[in-house]
């Protein structure tokens, strides 16, 4: 009797383990799914916004995605200025990104408190008129890059865009913005 009583309380102790490893591990798969997701979408908006700023030419919108940091910076004004000599777009077409991201950061009680995430527009597919005056039309293909810090508690001035760079597919041209760190 009483080693059929300690045997049922190994089984209980044992089952008891079991379930509690297999809920820790569900908790973490769920907060990890809930990351990725909201990465995703973050990614996607974000990547569209950049898109719609350089197609539509639209210089203060694509400013202002960039952290404080990165816009107090001396050759700021003067990367910004490149960067859209350098895009040139007269009729937009479509895009592509992957809304994955590589990234990392800090968390505290399931809650980000540093972030940032580094996602490519693996291209812009856009048009532009001959510079000769012509009737000619060009397809040209970009794609970018760029270092994103969604957030950091510790230091608000470096949210939003450190680093773009961007580049003419199938060539070595290119134009950046910021620093990668």
């Amino acid at each position: 009797m009483k080693r059929t009583r300690y045997i049922v309380l190994f089984l209980s102790a044992v089952l008891l383990g079991a379930l509690c490893l297999n809920g820790c591990s569900l908790l973490r798969s769920n907060l990890m799914d809930r990351i990725t997701s909201e990465d995703s979408a973050l990614v996607t908006d974000q990547s569209n916004e950049i898109i719609r700023c350089l197609t539509e030419k639209d210089r203060e919108g694509f400013c202002a995605l960039f952290s404080e940091q990165a816009r107090q910076s001396d050759t700021f004004e003067q990367e910004v200025d490149a960067l859209f000599d350098f895009f040139r777009c007269d009729a937009y077409i479509r895009a592509g990104f992957d809304d994955l991201a590589g990234g990392g950061g800090s968390m505290e009680s399931g809650e980000r408190t540093e972030w940032y995430l580094h996602p490519e527009i693996t291209y812009i597919e856009v048009l532009q008129d001959a510079d000769d005056g012509s009737e000619e039309v060009f397809d040209r293909y970009y794609g970018a890059n760029y270092l994103w810090q969604v957030t950091d508690e510790e230091h608000p001035e470096k949210v939003g865009l450190n680093y773009f760079e961007i580049h003419l597919l199938n060539t070595e041209e290119i134009a950046t913005i910021g620093t990668f760190e």
